[in-house]
């Protein structure tokens, strides 16, 4: 999770930057054509000096040193300095081949104009766009401070947080939690808020989404149980260990300085450029949908209502989402309005009328729910949102049951198009979705989501017989 995150970062403030930089070149190459130089100043011209500009930003960007790549954990001084060397490398590499080449065609107030504006616009990109990026992508989604520090009162009396608070991204410190039994002889940035014995009851009261564990080194087994205590309660944890063979498993890594931090959780979903890639495909295909399908659809099964079943045509239920957040799923009513919405449906089940069955078992009454992916509460593709009480069921049966609310829900799954849909009514079936859905979190890929809606419409055209 932390590389995804980190890499991630890098590559999105990056592109950004260099998407911004190349609009400001072409929005003043055609203002001055368009206003003052006309003809003498022609956009082709200028088209190889485009093509140079991203070309020395990538090779800028790769030989710079690992460390400052990323603004997150530099200090100002060191920003500006990373700022400088850009801007440096881009003015010499334009320069230089243009000397040699020897071009004319070039307006000199055109250059020396852009280089003001572009060094403007690099500057505020690593002096303040990236801190907003960081806010915008993960402080906005966690509704404020979302981390507890486990340390020990050497660690904290370091401040040990401070430091690691600007390096780990999406980590905004809420305060300590002291293992060890002794008191801090200082008072540290953040408050201590408890004891290690009391860490499950201050994780729940304070709401946290992530535990950093530092200076716990030589207890390689006490990270092993907060492993399991982070995944029952749908936290993430960070640890500090250089030894990374003593933590068999799916282990993400990631150094920083002298330190190597270490996550039991790989998510791809965490690389804000995915995250870019997830929500534009969610999008388009859910736009088409509710463009193209959702209305002749909608018209359809209000005639199908007003012959079998008057009353509503849609449907409202409430289901966890992303961070177990609360929000109302739409689907179109394919039951007799009765006094057990939250009563799972069973096999033959009285109160779905009969051309709601077939609704149901072609997954059509689902299709509403493209409108809840505009709103951004789901996704086309992820874990299947359950009723808020099945949550705290299914949770006692799967200790890790709460790590599938790391994505967004989707209207189609993993699980779904692997045959586990209809009620969940053993111990056997909540497990084998929930182990789909963590391999779905581990391995997405664009084309996994590709493949499972490519699934999911074959099953509409041919349910499978768990559909009902």
């Amino acid at each position: 999770m932390i590389s995804d995150r980190y890499h991630g970062f890098i590559r999105l403030h990056f592109f950004l930057k260099l998407a911004g930089g190349m609009i400001l070149f072409w929005l003043l190459v055609w203002a001055l054509h368009l206003v003052y130089y006309r003809a003498e100043l022609l956009p082709a011209n200028y088209l190889w000096v485009s093509i140079l500009l991203p070309a020395a930003a990538i090779f800028e960007l790769s030989i710079r040193d690992r460390r400052h790549r990323s603004m997150s954990g530099l200090t100002r001084a060191q920003v500006w300095s990373v700022t400088q060397r850009e801007i440096l490398f881009t003015l010499v590499v334009i320069f230089g081949v243009i000397v040699m080449c020897k071009d004319d065609r070039l307006s000199r107030a055109f250059l020396a104009a852009f280089f003001l504006i572009y060094s403007s616009w690099i500057s505020w990109m690593n002096l303040v766009g990236h801190r907003l990026m960081h806010r915008r992508l993960y402080r906005r989604a966690s509704q404020g401070p979302n981390t507890l520090v486990l340390a020990t009162p050497r660690e904290i009396e370091r401040d040990g947080a401070a430091e690691m608070g600007s390096t780990v991204p999406g980590a905004e410190v809420l305060g300590y939690v002291s293992y060890g039994g002794v008191k801090v002889g200082v008072i540290p940035s953040y408050p201590v808020l408890g004891d290690f014995n009391d860490i499950r009851e201050i994780c729940r009261s304070y709401g946290a989404k992530l535990i950093l564990a530092l200076g716990l080194e030589p207890r390689p087994d006490l990270i092993r149980s907060l492993q399991q205590l982070c995944d029952s309660l749908g936290m993430r944890l960070i640890w500090v260990d250089e030894r990374e063979h003593l933590f068999p498993g799916n282990l993400d890594a990631h150094q920083s300085g002298s330190r190597v931090f270490l996550t039991n959780w790989r998510e791809p979903l965490e690389d804000p450029v995915s995250r870019v890639i997830k929500r534009t495909f969610d999008f388009l295909f859910s736009l088409a949908v509710c463009v193209f399908v959702l209305p002749p659809l909608v018209c359809s099964v209000w005639i199908l209502h007003r012959i079998l079943s008057p009353g509503p045509l849609f449907y409202r239920q409430q289901r966890t989402g992303r961070q177990g957040e609360i929000f109302e799923v739409y689907k179109f009513r394919t039951m007799h309005v009765n006094a057990t919405p939250g009563l799972q449906a069973r096999k033959g089940d009285p109160r779905i009328f009969p051309g709601g069955s077939f609704l149901r078992k072609s997954s059509l009454d689902e299709m509403p729910q493209f409108l809840n992916v505009l709103r951004g509460e789901m996704s086309v593709v992820g874990p299947r949102p359950h009723f808020v009480d099945h949550d705290e069921q299914f949770a006692e049966i799967v200790d890790d049951y709460s790590v599938r609310h790391f994505a967004k829900p989707g209207i189609t799954g993993l699980a779904q198009v692997k045959g586990c849909r209809g009620e969940t009514d053993t111990p056997a079936k909540v497990r084998q979705r929930v182990r789909l859905d963590h391999f779905y979190l581990r391995r997405w890929s664009i084309l996994l989501d590709v493949c499972i809606v490519f699934d999911t419409v074959f099953q509409i055209i041919f349910p499978p017989k768990s559909a009902r």
